[in-house]
């Protein structure tokens, strides 16, 4: 089933399990209304949209943006017929993170290697290889252009399944900080192919 973007598609909150979420009711191509949930919980937001506040141009920009850096390391917008495909739900899941989501204090320095190539541009949407210092490899969606980094740290958004940093254990739309520096090309210092968990 495709979906498409469009002005019936408005911003939204339900209550699942006794927790409330922000999500979307969106218009499948077949007329079909679905509610999408997002990963993130009201008191994770910084900024709250109003209850049917329409998915705007600029939401459309950043969906295009996650989505095709998505499709570029072979993340393909592939639904089924009744719900959306992991492209989708990340891509989805990275706009709430880009335009709502309280984002960290601080950045996290010392937890990855910086091994990134100096001569490489950072964009938003760009999916993104971290690694730790114990050579674990974890993929991120670049929020931020070059031009939005704050002396040079960018924000990055989770999307393989789980990751442990510290005491910290990070799960799939989880919002992190980082410089630069450790900031690779998809699986870039990785040997032969690794399976990859996502949403």
């Amino acid at each position: 089933m495709r979906i498409t973007p469009g002005d019936s598609w408005t911003w939204s909150y339900q209550s699942i399990e006794g927790e409330d979420y922000l999500g979307l009711h969106i218009t499948l191509d077949n007329g079909q209304r679905y509610f999408f949930r997002t990963n993130f919980k009201v008191q994770h937001l910084a900024v709250f949209p109003e209850y049917g506040a329409p998915f705007c141009v600029l939401d459309g920009q950043l969906l295009n943006d996650f989505m095709s850096g998505l499709n570029a390391i072979g993340v393909l917008d592939s639904s089924s017929d009744n719900e959306v495909s992991i492209n989708m739900e990340l891509a989805l899941n990275a706009v709430a993170c880009y335009r709502f989501v309280r984002e960290p204090k601080r950045a996290i320095e010392h937890a990855f290697l910086p091994n990134a190539p100096r001569d490489m541009k950072i964009y938003r949407g760009m999916v993104t290889s971290l690694y730790a210092k114990d050579r674990k490899v974890s993929d991120f969606i670049v929020l931020d252009d070059e031009s939005e980094a704050k002396d040079g740290i960018f924000r990055l958004m989770f999307v393989n399944r789980e990751l442990r940093i510290g005491n910290r254990m990070l799960s799939v739309g989880a919002l992190i900080k980082v410089p630069r520096a450790v900031i690779c090309p998809f699986r870039f210092n990785s040997l032969g192919t690794q399976h990859t968990n996502y949403a």
